[in-house]
C-alpha cells in the first residue's frame, strides 16, 4: 500500500514541510514556517498548486507548535494526515554510521544527538522534530535521510585527511561529504537519461550552497565537500577552501575570536565578500557594466569549478557525463557557458540555444551538442523529491521511476 509522505527539514527557527504521493511527480502540498521561538514575527506560508497563503505576525514557540500549525494546514486542504504512510526527516549530520535512509527508533535519535558536535545547528532541531512528530502523529513509522549517508563509503584515500591518526580517530576527522539526497538523485536519473548504470559522471551541485561530486555506477568515489559543507567551491556567503595558514594569520591581526572568524568564512565571504551584492544575478549585472571586482568573482568561481571538475574527470578515468543542478546550475546559462567553454580542451561543446532556454519545463534535458565528446545536461533539484523518494525505497514500495523528457532541439 502506498501513501503520502510528510518530508520535514527542521532547523533552529524554521520547519519546511512537503507531502508527496511517489506516484506523483511534485508535491501535494508545501510550506514554510519561519521565526519559531521569536514571539509575534512568525510567518508561515503554505502551498497548494498555484496558490499560496501567507499568515504573518504569528506567536510560534516551539517545533512542536510549528509543526501542529503545519498539519492543520495539510488537514484544511484534505489531506487526512491519518493517512500519512510516512514522516521523513533530512538530518545533516549521520558521520559515517549510515549509508542510506534509516527507520528511526531511540538507538537512530542517540546518534543524532551524539554527532551534535559535528553539526550544532541543526542535528538538535532535527532531534527535537522527530520528538514533536511522536507526539503529534503517535505510531507514525519516521524515517531519517542523511545528508552524509551517500558519501559515506568513499574509499579511505579520498575520505582521510593528512593529519596524525590518533587525531583523526578521536575527533573523527574525515571528509563527510554533504549535499547527498541530491547528488543521489541526480545520479540515478542522469544514469536513467544516458540508460547506463555504469556510467562516468561529474555532478556540479550550485546554488546557496554548492558542490561537486564524482560517481562511478552510481556509487561516489569523489566529492568536493568535506568535514563540513564548507569545505570546496567558493558559494554565495562561504569562502570555500583556503590555505588553514589563514585562520591565525587573521585572528593575529584582526582580534577576531574563532568564532568570528568562522562566521565570516560562512555568512560573509564567497560572492557577496568579494563584491557586495547577495545575487549571482546581480554579480553578473554589474559585471557587464564593467564593475571589475564583479568579474574578477565570476573569474574566481569559474576557475574553482573548472578546476575540480578537470580532477574529478582524471579521477574518474574519464567523465562520460557532466550535469548541472542547483538554482544557479539550472537557471544561469552564462556561468554554464563559462564553465563549458574552459573545458573544450576535454571536447565539451554546448547547444548555446538549448543550453540559453532557462525557464524549460523539462526536468531533465541535454544542453550540449550531438559532437560534444562528454554530454552535458540540466537536471532539475528536487532535493524534497529526492527524500520522499529514499523513504519509498526503504518502505518495500515499488521504486519510483519518474519519466525521462528531453528538451526538443
Amino acid at each position: 500500500m502506498t501513501g503520502p509522505i510528510l518530508v520535514l527539514k527542521v532547523a533552529v527557527s524554521t520547519l519546511k514541510y512537503y507531502v508527496f504521493d511517489v506516484e506523483n511527480k511534485d508535491p501535494l502540498a508545501q510550506g514554510r514556517v519561519r521565526g519559531i521561538g521569536q514571539p509575534g514575527v512568525g510567518e508561515i506560508w503554505h502551498e497548494t498548486g498555484d496558490q499560496t497563503t501567507h499568515t504573518p505576525e504569528q506567536t510560534i514557540p516551539d517545533i512542536e507548535a510549528a509543526l501542529t500549525a503545519a498539519l492543520q494546514l495539510i488537514e484544511s486542504q484534505g489531506i487526512p494526515v491519518s493517512t500519512l504512510q510516512a514522516v521523513t526527516h533530512r538530518v545533516i549530520h549521520g558521520a559515517d554510521r549510515y549509508s542510506k535512509a534509516a527507520f528511526i527508533d531511540e538507538d537512530v535519535i542517540q546518534v543524532i544527538e551524539e554527532l551534535t558536535p559535528l553539526a550544532p545547528a541543526h542535528n538538535p532541531a532535527a532531534a527535537e522534530g522527530i520528538r514533536a512528530v511522536e507526539k503529534c502523529l503517535p505510531g507514525v513509522p519516521q524515517v531519517a535521510v542523511f545528508d552524509t549517508a551517500f558519501f559515506s563509503k568513499l574509499p579511505a584515500a579520498v575520505a582521510r585527511y593528512a593529519l596524525p591518526k590518533e587525531l583523526s580517530d578521536r575527533l573523527h576527522l574525515r571528509k563527510f561529504g554533504f549535499h547527498g539526497p541530491t547528488h543521489r538523485y541526480v545520479a540515478e536519473r542522469v544514469s536513467l537519461l544516458t540508460g547506463r548504470l555504469d556510467l562516468k559522471q561529474i555532478i556540479v551541485y550550485l546554488g546557496r550552497w554548492s558542490s561537486i561530486s564524482a560517481v562511478a555506477s552510481g556509487k561516489p568515489i569523489e566529492v568536493s565537500t568535506g568535514f563540513t559543507p564548507f569545505e570546496g567551491l567558493p558559494m554565495r556567503t562561504a569562502s570555500g577552501s583556503i590555505d588553514p595558514g589563514i585562520h591565525r594569520y587573521v585572528m593575529e591581526h584582526t582580534g577576531m575570536s574563532i568564532a568570528e572568524f568562522d562566521e565570516l568564512l560562512r555568512e560573509g565571504s564567497g560572492m557577496l565578500g568579494l563584491t557586495g551584492l547577495p545575487t549571482m544575478a546581480e554579480v553578473w549585472d554589474a559585471a557587464d557594466a564593467g564593475d571589475e571586482q564583479a568579474q574578477l568573482a565570476i573569474g574566481i568561481c569559474v576557475h574553482r569549478i573548472v578546476s575540480y571538475i578537470a580532477a574529478f574527470h582524471v579521477v574518474l578515468g574519464g567523465a562520460q557525463a557532466i550535469s548541472f543542478t542547483g538554482t544557479a546550475g539550472e537557471q544561469d546559462h552564462r556561468l554554464r557557458k563559462a564553465i563549458c567553454d574552459r573545458l573544450a580542451c576535454l571536447g565539451v561543446e554546448l547547444d548555446e540555444g538549448i543550453n540559453e532556454k532557462t525557464h524549460s519545463t523539462a526536468r531533465s534535458r541535454i544542453v550540449s551538442t550531438a559532437h560534444s565528446a562528454i554530454p552535458v545536461m540540466v537536471i532539475q533539484q528536487r532535493e524534497a523529491f529526492a527524500i520522499a523518494h529514499e523513504t519509498a525505497i526503504l518502505l518495500g514500495w515499488k521504486h519510483p521511476v519518474e519519466e525521462v523528457v528531453v528538451e526538443d532541439e
